[in-house]
This record gives C-alpha cells, structure tokens and sequence, in this order.
C-alpha cells in the first residue's frame, strides 16, 4: 500500500517534530539564570548604550574590561560590578580586548585599525602600535606575555614582540576575514580562523605552519583550546561545536546542534565546554559525553564573548543586549534550576 503526503502535510510533520524535539530537550536540560548582571548604562542622555564586543578577565579576577560599539573601554571590579575606569583612545567599534598575563596592562583593538595598550596601574593610555594594520576582529596574549597576536580582515596574522612594540612577523592566513585567535595552554601553538572555515595551526616559536583542518563549510567565529591542551574546539555560522586533536588536527566529536550561529566558546574546567552566540543562551557541555548539562539563560540579544574564571568558578558573558553576566558553576544546584 502507498501512502501520499502533501507538501503541506510534510512541512507541518517537520515543524512538529522539531517542536516536539525542542520540548524534549528543554524538559532534560535546566535552564540557569545568571547571579549577577552588569548593565553598561550612558552617562548622559547624549550617549549610547553600548553592544558588547569582548570581555576579559586579568590574571586575579578581580577587574573585568568590557568594550563595544561606543568606542569607550570600560574597566569593572568583577566582585561589585562597580565601573573603575571608562578610556577613550580608540575611533570606532572597539571588537576585541585581553590582558596581558601579568595583569599590568590591557590591549584592545577594533574597527579603526589600532591595537591600543593601557597601563593598568597607571590607569591610563600608554601606546599604540604603529604598523598599518585592517580592522582588527580578534586579539590574543601568549600565555608568557612576550607576544601578541592579531588579526581581522587581512589574509594574515600579525604577531608582535610586546616588550619592544614591533612586528615580530607575519603569518600567512586561512582567508582574508579572520574571526579568532587562541594559543595552547603551553604556548607552543597558535591557531587561526575565519570566512573559510579552516583552521590554521603554527607552531608559536618559529612561525612554521603545522597543518590546517577543514572544520567548516562555513565562517568559524571562534576557537578554544582545552586546559590540558589536548582538545582544540571550534565553531561558527554552521551551528555545530566540533572537537579535533590539537597534537594532529584530526577530528574527535561533534556537539549535537543548537539554534544560532556560534560566536564565543570557552572551557570551564578540563570538562566542560561553553557555547553561545545569535541563539542567546548559553549551552553547557560534558565533554566527555558530548551532551549539554546546562543552558544558561536571560539574554537577548547575541552573545559574543565568554571568558572562565577559574579560582572563582565564574563564566561571564558580554552580549549585544548590553549587558555583562556572570554565572556561578560552582553551585548549580536544585534551588537555582528555573523554567521558561
């Protein structure tokens, strides 16, 4: 017997089963609500409230430096949530910020080409580099603090001795539109991504290229290494989190998909893996099970950043919805558990 399905009936079978789907999902996976919400308000009626680009933590915790679209650097003590410095240097979107290991100074860069450092102590603007750079989209310390890594919209990376403030070299990029940067734990390696969906890995030392993969069809937004160093994971517009072999590129896992493109992923722990992006929640993973524990929500708008902080048991998140969340893993117990 043949049975025949209209194309109305097919496409109302589809959207009941991806429902069902979510239901089922959504009643296996708690959702968290975050401890504690920074909202990065104007200080006057003439200024605008600003989309987060990144977030970053220094070295103790304790300072939060948040930057976006209003061109301002904006640095917060963590604990609080009180706004300690607010610097103006830089002439357009501000897209990425990170402390220098030691924690005695902050780089940032965007849109208006520049990567500017600010002296933490001195709590002010110390120098720019002068080379002429394309605008900047993701900006990364070696974990021994002697180099900085940049990148954006360039087919190449540009590494610079941070001591002396000159280019050290220059890399040649997997494309012309690169989104994320991150060194291995230990330093040696350095890796890249973009539009093209391949990620490039060098040795961090030399310069010398170690292989590329082919993690994506589609634009990879961002790249972490696990803490042990052994796991790189990487995602973007194709919506899947996929773990490789750092040591040879080749590919481990899988993350089941989730709505929205993936922008920000961050280890917390050797074992767990955050996820977030245009979905605006934030998804929890077990690494080793590959299944989500948790889903972090209460934002609305995209999330761009994530950075861990360890000694605290603390993920924060920046978001174009203008605020900045700090959610406590340490304690997600049944009393914090919350339903849509």
């Amino acid at each position: 017997m043949k049975f025949f399905f209209s194309h109305a009936l097919v496409g109302t079978l589809l959207v009941a089963g991806l429902a069902i789907g979510e239901l089922a999902r959504a009643e296996t996976t708690p959702d968290i609500k975050a401890g504690r919400v920074i909202e990065l308000a104007p200080t006057d009626s003439k200024e605008k409230t600003p989309v987060i680009s990144s977030v970053t933590l220094d070295p103790t915790g304790k300072l939060l430096a948040a930057v976006g679209d209003d061109h301002l650097v904006r640095i917060f003590d963590t604990a609080s949530g009180k706004l300690l410095h607010r610097w103006a240097s830089h002439a357009d979107w501000v897209r990425a910020s990170a402390f220098r290991p030691d924690g005695l100074a902050l780089a940032t860069s965007g849109a208006d080409r520049r990567i500017c450092f600010w002296d933490i102590a001195g709590e002010s603007h110390t120098r720019r580099f002068s080379e002429p750079l394309q605008v900047i989209y993701s900006i990364a310390y070696s974990p021994d603090g002697r180099t900085l890594a940049a990148a954006g919209f360039a087919d190449r990376v540009w590494v610079f001795d941070v001591d002396q403030g000159k280019l050290l070299r220059e890399l040649a990029a997997p494309g012309v539109d690169i989104r994320t940067i991150a060194f291995s734990p230990d330093g040696s390696r350095m890796a890249a991504a973009g539009r093209s969906g391949t990620v490039r890995v060098w040795e961090s030392r030399t310069g010398q290229q170690l292989y590329d993969i082919p993690a994506s069809t589609r634009r990879i937004c961002a790249l972490a290494y696990s803490p042990d160093g052994r796991l790189l994971a990487a995602a973007g517009q194709q919506r899947v989190v996929r773990l490789f072999d750092a040591a040879t590129g080749n590919p481990v896992a899988d993350l089941p998909e989730r709505p929205g493109e993936v922008l920000a992923l961050c280890f917390c722990g050797p074992d767990q893996l955050a996820s977030a992006g245009s979905g605006n929640d934030i998804h929890l993973w077990d690494v080793a099970t590959q299944k989500e524990r948790f889903r972090l929500v209460g934002h609305t708008g995209s999330i761009t950043t994530l950075v861990f902080d360890q000694p605290a048991g603390k993920l924060i998140s920046g978001s174009f919805d203008t605020t900045v969340r700090l959610w406590d893993l340490k304690n997600l117990d049944q009393e914090k558990l919350t339903k849509r």
